[in-house]
């Protein structure tokens, strides 16, 4: 979800960017309708505050919460290893999965978060 709220927001950036260049000539001068131009802007940006309102809770908990599931699991890998993986061979792996999906996802959220943190400050 937050992915595709992400990829949305910068497509319409991308989209009024390029109109935007498309619009300025080669000597620098602007033939266009600034003022729409100015009002696609704000109101994108409005777009932006608002995803930001309610994506900065889910990702700091997505985030938070695969912290702490890899802290736990290795935990419970390093001090309870015998109830984890000694005994039973597909329990070892489905602890062993569970970490690498935590792992994955973690990196995706960092990842996210990096690639918006580098768009926003070439733009």
């Amino acid at each position: 979800m937050n992915y595709l709220v992400m990829s949305l927001l910068y497509d319409e950036f991308n989209a009024l960017y390029e109109e935007l260049g498309k619009c300025i000539g080669d000597g620098g001068e602007f033939s266009g309708n600034f003022g729409q131009f100015r009002r696609r802007h704000q109101a994108i940006s409005r777009s932006v505050q608002e995803a930001d309102r309610f994506l900065m809770i889910t990702n700091g908990t997505n985030i938070c919460g695969h912290i702490v599931t890899i802290v736990v699991v290795f935990y419970s890998l390093i001090f309870f290893r015998e109830d984890v993986v000694e005994f039973h061979p597909v329990s070892a792996a489905l602890w062993i999965a569970w970490l690498g999906g935590s792992v994955i996802s973690l990196s995706l959220s960092a990842g996210q978060a990096i690639y918006l943190n580098h768009t926003e400050s070439i733009s």
